[in-house]
This record gives C-alpha cells, structure tokens and sequence, in this order.
C-alpha cells in the first residue's frame, strides 16, 4: 500500500488509515493513535474550512512520501532478506521491487509527529480538495 504520511492513499478519497503503517513506530501505542487521531481531526476540519467534500493525497505527494520511507527503510533490509519468504517481502526478494511499501517512519517518533505538524502548518501541501 502507498501512502501519505501513512494515513490515506490517492484514488481513495475520504479513506483514512490508522495504524503503523508508514507511520511512527512507538512503544506506547495510544500515543500513535492519539496523534493520528488528532491529525485525522485537523484534515477534515481544513476540509471543512474550504468546503470540500473529499480529500485524497496527489500522486506526486504520495510517492514523495513512499520514496521517503523506503530511504529511511534501510535497517530493515537485513531481517526482511533473512525472514521467511511471504508477501511482506516479496517472497524473500525485498530489494525486486514488489510495490508493497509497508515499512514504518524509520526516524525517531518525535521527528515524524513534527513532519506531520509541520505538514499541516505550511497549509497541507500535496492535499487534494474536492
């Protein structure tokens, strides 16, 4: 699954994922989705406020975004080449390209809930309103 941030995808309009998909990985998991949640909440609110009736990322923010993880998704080459073959990695082969983009925010949880802030403060760039 592609993503922005880890929340929506594009061609899904109104669709929001919570979870750790290409999200912060935390050790207090209702940490995570309190700052989801909150998140979610300022999206639609900035919907709202332009009269919109749907959101959905644009194709160049979300693939800016998957390009990102993958990046940072460095340290999981090693255990996802020596995990046992499945979908998660591309049935042993992680580095063949099987479109599945499901790591997490490789950074620290505080660095991704300050992209995520920063994100919204600079007017969500890369939100499609409909």
């Amino acid at each position: 699954m592609k993503t922005l941030h880890g929340f929506f995808s594009h061609g899904f309009p109104n669709c929001f994922h919570m979870g750790p998909l290409q999200n912060a990985i935390t050790a207090n998991f209702p940490h995570a989705l309190d700052e989801q949640a909150h998140h979610i909440r300022d999206i639609i609110q900035h919907a709202k406020q332009h009269e919109a009736r749907s959101v959905e990322p644009s194709i160049e923010a979300q693939n800016e975004w998957v390009a990102e993880i993958r990046r940072r998704a460095v340290f999981h080459k090693r255990f996802q080449t020596e995990c046992t073959p499945g979908y998660y990695n591309n049935e042993g082969h992680p580095e063949a390209g099987s479109g599945f983009a499901g790591e997490q925010y490789a950074a620290q949880p505080q660095k991704y809930f300050t992209v995520i802030r920063r994100w919204r403060a600079e007017g969500m760039p890369g939100l499609d309103l409909g």
